[in-house]
Formats: structure tokens, C-alpha cells, sequence
């Protein structure tokens, strides 16, 4: 059976672990990497720092689980207070130089009733209060702090069109591909499947 899931970078230092995942059909793991810039990642989390104390691990973690067969779908937030125009081509270039494997990108979103909410309506950052019909994370729906809505609107969709376009999405497939060609954790279990169907 063929499955997907959802983690975070932690299950990379588990190679046990990791093989049994792999060798149960999991194919892919969804991994909320949020930001390529660390300084991005702190106080995103209400009462743990973790995420950005594992950024500068990152690429390591990508590589180790796409080195047992199981794709890394990195999804990365546009808009938090930290970002500014730059930061489309630094996504970009973290997932070219991570050879994530998909990647799935979408704005912050201020939901009615959470603590970002409050404070960037406090902060008078909201566009339109309690408009629900834009809380959809591909919509803006507040001010950002570095660049203006137009910047981060057309910003995120110049990345779009990059990241998704047939040639960028054939070269993550490929490089993944080639890389499976060499990887001694993929190996070892396909090796593994093959002793035990024998």
C-alpha cells in the first residue's frame, strides 16, 4: 500500500525508523519548513523555539529521508514579519539546493480568533475584519511588515510559475531520481524486500 504523511525534520535522526517507513509504502512526507532564513522562524511557535533551532539542519534532513526513496514535500509561508522582497528567490534557491522533491508554498494567514490575529489587528495590520472568504492561505488578508500586498502578491506569484512550470518540476524529478541511483539507505532496503521475497 502507498501512503503519504505529514512530519517534521526530527524523523531524519531516525534511520531505523525511517527504513520501516519507507519499506511500509510510505512515499512522500509533508514537512512544514516554514522559512529558508532562520531568524523567519522565531516566536512562530507559541511556546518552543524547535523549528528554528532545526533550520541550520534543513538540507541535511531532506537529503537523508530522499535518500530512502521517501520524497520530501517542503512547504514554506510567505508574509511573516521577517520576510522581504528577497525572500521568493531565497525559496527558490533552498529548493534547488535542497532538491526537495515537491514543495508547496502559501501566505501567512491571520485566522479570526488565533493570537496572530489579535495581534496584527492590534498592530492595525488587518485589511478587512472578520473576512472569513479570504482565510483561504492563498489569499493576503493583513499587511505585511517588509513589503507592501502588491510586492507580496506578485512576488508569490513569479514564484509560482517558477517552481511549478513543467521544467523545474521534470529537473526536481530528475535529481531525485539520480540521486536514488547512489544511495546506499534506498539500496540496502531494496535489497532487503528482494532477500525476503526470495
Amino acid at each position: 500500500m502507498r501512503w503519504f504523511t505529514e512530519a517534521d525534520v526530527g524523523v531524519a535522526q531516525d534511520d531505523e525508523l525511517l527504513g520501516l517507513i519507507r519499506d511500509s509504502g510510505c512515499q512522500q512526507i509533508l514537512i512544514g519548513l516554514e522559512s529558508p532564513h532562520r531568524e523567519n522562524l522565531n516566536g512562530m511557535e507559541l511556546k518552543s523555539n524547535w523549528k528554528m533551532r532545526q533550520q541550520d539542519f534543513y538540507k541535511e534532513a531532506v537529503a537523508k529521508i530522499q535518500s530512502y526513496g521517501i520524497t520530501v514535500n517542503g512547504c514554506f509561508i510567505f508574509g511573516l514579519d521577517g520576510d522581504t522582497p528577497e525572500v521568493f528567490d531565497d525559496v527558490a534557491d533552498f529548493v534547488h539546493d535542497a532538491a526537495l522533491y515537491e514543495v508547496q508554498i502559501t501566505f501567512m494567514t491571520a485566522f479570526p480568533g488565533t493570537p496572530l490575529y489579535a495581534r496584527l489587528k492590534n498592530e492595525g495590520r488587518i485589511i478587512r475584519d472578520l473576512a472569513w472568504e479570504r482565510c483561504t492561505l492563498f489569499d493576503v488578508n493583513f499587511h505585511p511588515k517588509n513589503m507592501s500586498v502588491a510586492e507580496l502578491e506578485n512576488g508569490f506569484l513569479k514564484l509560482t510559475k517558477h517552481l511549478y512550470s513543467s521544467g523545474k518540476t521534470r529537473e526536481r524529478r530528475a535529481k531525485f531520481k539520480r540521486m536514488l541511483k547512489t544511495s546506499p539507505n534506498f539500496d540496502r532496503h531494496v535489497r532487503a524486500e528482494k532477500l525476503l521475497a526470495a
